[in-house]
Formats: structure tokens, C-alpha cells, sequence
């Protein structure tokens, strides 16, 4: 199972989190709801930190991850909110 640091600016202050692959679909599903920006890693391995990419909302409400070389991480569906 895949592990990922979220890096949120909230209130100029950098908040942290870690997610598992479900917990990530589900915080990118409402992050249309969220004001700020965010960063997310993919910290699964030891001692590597790799930046991940959200796609962006994708037709049938497909939520996509990927590397820096385009390959998908993790994906799920979000829901209609």
C-alpha cells in the first residue's frame, strides 16, 4: 500500500499530512472545495520522496495521480458533490 505527504498552505502556515491511497482519493475528490495550494509526495519507499501530480477531474469523475514521467500512481473515482 502506497503512502503520500500532503503539503497544504492553510493560513500561510504549511500544514502535513499522510494518506493512504484511498484517504488521497477521497481529500482530492473534495479539494474542489478547498482554497490554497497543496503538494502531494509519494513517500511509500524508504528514505525517497518523489512529487506527485493530480490530473485534474477527468470525464466519469476519474481521479488520476501521476509521476513526473506521466505513470499513474493511484487512481479511484470521486463523487458527484
Amino acid at each position: 500500500m502506497r503512502k503520500f505527504l500532503v503539503q497544504q498552505i492553510i493560513n500561510n502556515q504549511v500544514c502535513q499530512s499522510i494518506y493512504s491511497e484511498m484517504q488521497l482519493i477521497s481529500y482530492l475528490d473534495m479539494s474542489d472545495c478547498y482554497d490554497g495550494e497543496y503538494k502531494i509526495y509519494d513517500v511509500t519507499d524508504f528514505g525517497q520522496v518523489r512529487e506527485v501530480f493530480y490530473d485534474g477531474w477527468l470525464p466519469g469523475r476519474l481521479i488520476k495521480v501521476t509521476d513526473s514521467d506521466g505513470n499513474v500512481v493511484v487512481s479511484g473515482y470521486g463523487t458527484d458533490h
